[in-house]
């Protein structure tokens, strides 16, 4: 299998940082080709614009997306996106490593979404959207790690709404958008409030979780 970790947090000395190299130890282990795309390290510009593009179509008015479907059709993408995009042709696992910010990904990774997952190569045109999409039979998850106490993610805890809640659009809006079939959450919460023996325990969690669905 091909495995893509779109990885999004700045410090390799970081939780998240080791929950990805339990993921690449994994499945390199079981002798599957993993290819990570580290946003920070590789100074990922998240800001979509003209500059996606080679080559502009002949539209009288210019809008990005209409724009990401001519790429797509005139081999008119950045080298960039197409570094990006290439891993994703074959994928057959596709992993977002973050940390939750505001309830969400970080910017940088919300940018590859809007970026690389473009009108035309990942979605719509030949393509559709949703349960049949380009990205049909292959698998995605989100492995996510929070500051807060799980406690806090609760139902009716009075705080948060619950994390699978909060993850929705992304899993929703994004993966299953473009044909995933979208497995559960791996969540590790609070990690910087924990022990470190509390945090070996959580890195043998993702390796149970991995064990249970490859």
């Amino acid at each position: 299998m091909k495995v893509l970790i779109i990885h999004a947090h700045e410090n390799p000395d970081s939780f998240c940082s080791a929950l990805l190299d339990i993921a690449q130890k994994f499945f390199l282990k079981k002798g599957h080709h993993v290819e990570v795309s580290d946003l920070y390290k590789n100074k990922f510009n998240p800001i979509g614009g003209k500059h996606d593009f080679t080559q502009l179509s002949d539209a009288p008015y210019y809008k990005y997306a209409n724009e990401q479907l001519h790429a797509s059709t005139a081999d008119g993408f950045s080298d960039e996106l197409k570094k990006e995009m290439k891993p994703l042709e074959d994928v057959d696992i596709l992993i977002f490593n973050f940390p939750l910010w505001w309830f969400s990904v970080p910017a940088i990774l919300k940018g590859w979404i809007d970026r690389v997952l473009a009108y035309g190569f990942a979605y719509g045109g030949p393509y559709g959207m949703g349960p049949n999409g380009r990205f049909k039979g292959k698998k995605a998850f989100l492995n996510v790690t929070t500051g807060s106490p799980e406690s806090l993610y609760q139902k009716n805890s009075g705080h948060y709404r619950t994390i699978d809640d909060i993850l929705l659009n992304i899993n929703k809006g994004v993966l299953e958008l473009v044909g995933f079939e979208v497995l559960p959450n791996h969540v590790s919460f609070g990690v910087s409030r924990v022990s470190q023996e509390e945090r070996e325990k959580m890195l043998n969690t993702y390796k149970d979780y991995l064990n249970a669905y490859f």
